[in-house]
């Protein structure tokens, strides 16, 4: 393995971390600015703004820019950890490249709930359900091939972030928990992330100490 191999190990893992950093971050500082918000009566997306409202991406001030450009770089972030995760070559097999290309339409579908707020009506709407209903279907392909190269333990955990997302659904349709469903689904997925940045950042410069073949 050479150099630009290893860089190509640091870049996804430092991806995948970075990805989950920033939303939450930005997640925790849309809901400190906005103290009328409720995890169990609001959704996430409420925090930009109702349906028909303006301006488009700053509808309630600075809460809504702050949610609006968190989910676009944490979903262009996601983006680069996709392609990253193939240029490594680790995930090859079937079931790493249908992961792959999942977390591709996943993570576009992120940047397009920001891009699209909740002021806009239907083009949020769309881009929320295919965030949601590819998540379960990521974590299904991803725990396949995590078991594959790792060990059987990565499979289980992808096997509980699972449950847990469709816990999510349950907790939506029977429990006044709209804001919590949704976090608990996108934390199935930001788990996978900074797992597998650190494993990823482990691998990289744990090669980057082997001796170079001349």
């Amino acid at each position: 393995m050479n150099i630009k191999q290893h860089d190509v190990l640091k870049l996804t893992g430092l991806c995948g971390i970075l990805s989950t950093i920033v939303f939450f971050i930005f997640i925790a500082l849309a809901v400190y600015f906005s103290p009328w918000f409720s995890w169990t009566e609001n959704w996430l997306s409420e925090m930009a703004g109702s349906t028909g409202d303006t301006p488009i991406w700053a509808a309630l001030g600075l809460p809504s820019v702050i949610l609006n450009i968190g989910l676009v770089l944490s979903g262009l972030t996601g983006i680069i950890f996709t392609f990253a995760l193939r240029k490594s070559r680790m995930f090859e097999s079937r079931w790493g490249r249908l992961a792959t290309i999942v977390l591709f339409f996943d993570m576009s579908a992120l940047c397009g709930v920001g891009i699209f707020p909740l002021t806009l009506g239907n083009l949020h709407v769309w881009n929320s359900w295919v965030l949601f209903a590819l998540i379960p279907v990521f974590l299904i392909f991803v725990g396949y091939e995590l078991g594959r190269l790792f060990r059987r333990e990565w499979w289980w955990l992808t096997f509980v972030l699972l449950l847990f997302s469709f816990c999510s659904f349950i907790i939506f349709k029977f429990v006044e928990g709209k804001a919590v469903s949704e976090m608990v689904s996108l934390c199935s997925v930001f788990v996978i992330f900074f797992a597998l940045g650190f494993k990823f950042l482990w691998l990289g410069f744990k090669e980057s100490r082997l001796p170079s073949i001349q």
